[in-house]
Formats: C-alpha cells, sequence, structure tokens
C-alpha cells in the first residue's frame, strides 16, 4: 500500500473512532445526567464533542507514530513533538475544564452553565498552555523547531 492510500486509510479510521467516541460518550453523559441535571444534553453534547476529537486526533497520531516506530529510522521528531502537543493539550482540557466546571457547580451555579459557561472556555485555555509546554519540553535532544515543520 502507498504513502497516500495509507494516509487516507489512517485518517478515514480516525474519523470513523472519532465519530464512535462522540456519540458513546453523549449518549452516556446526557443519560447519566438525566435525573440531576434538566437540559443533559447541555452537559453531554460538549463531553461528547471534546471525546469525540480527542480520539480522532490521538488515533491519528497514535497511528503515524506507531507505523514510525516500525522504520528502521524510527519516529521523527516531528511526529513525536505532535504527539506529546496532543497528548498535553488533551490533559489540560480535562483538568482545566474539569476544575472551572467543579468551581462554578460548588459556588452555587448549575453543571449545564458551568460546563459551557466557565468549563469549556477554561479547559480550552488550559489545553492551549499544557500543549505549547508540552511541545516546547523536548525530549531526548529533539530540537524546539520541531514544531514549526
Amino acid at each position: 500500500m502507498n504513502s497516500s492510500a495509507r494516509t487516507l486509510v489512517t485518517v478515514a479510521g480516525s474519523i470513523v473512532v472519532g465519530l464512535v467516541a462522540f456519540v458513546a460518550i453523549t449518549v452516556l453523559v446526557t443519560e447519566g445526567l438525566e435525573p440531576y441535571v434538566w437540559p443533559s444534553l447541555l452537559v453531554g453534547l460538549p463531553a461528547g464533542v471534546v471525546a469525540g476529537v480527542a480520539a480522532a486526533v490521538l488515533t491519528f497520531l497514535g497511528a503515524n507514530y506507531s507505523e514510525e516506530r516500525r522504520t528502521e529510522t524510527g519516529v521523527s521528531q516531528r511526529t513525536a513533538v505532535r504527539l506529546r502537543a496532543a497528548l498535553g493539550a488533551i490533559a489540560g482540557f480535562v483538568v482545566g475544564g474539569g476544575l472551572g466546571t467543579a468551581a462554578f457547580a460548588l459556588w452555587g451555579g448549575g453543571l449545564a452553565g458551568g460546563t459551557l459557561f466557565v468549563g469549556l472556555p477554561a479547559g480550552l485555555l488550559a489545553a492551549a498552555v499544557a500543549g505549547y509546554i508540552a511541545a516546547r519540553s523536548g525530549g531526548r535532544g529533539e530540537t524546539r523547531q520541531a514544531v514549526l515543520q
């Protein structure tokens, strides 16, 4: 299989994984919070979107990492930096968004409002910062320019 066909299969597989994660997490969170939160879809939908995007990105980058690891030259700096940045951004989003939502909900706001108006913006900001830091913290002699390539 040539390189472009392999890339197409990887992209298609990543999209399918992302869609499955989106649907599964949206349904699980919405149904799980139904007795406790009236517009539970307002919590389930952002959670599903985040899970779907994270699953698609990690599937694509993980497949590239795995493919490059099997070659004689090993994993390129660019792939390693991209994977590290994605993992850092996802971790930052989960921590920042979770803390923002929890703080809003504990201070008298609702869970749905906390997710949409505090958790999502705080998570996006934390993801940007954590992804940048993860990408810039080079491992095993990597150059910082690999992020820009």
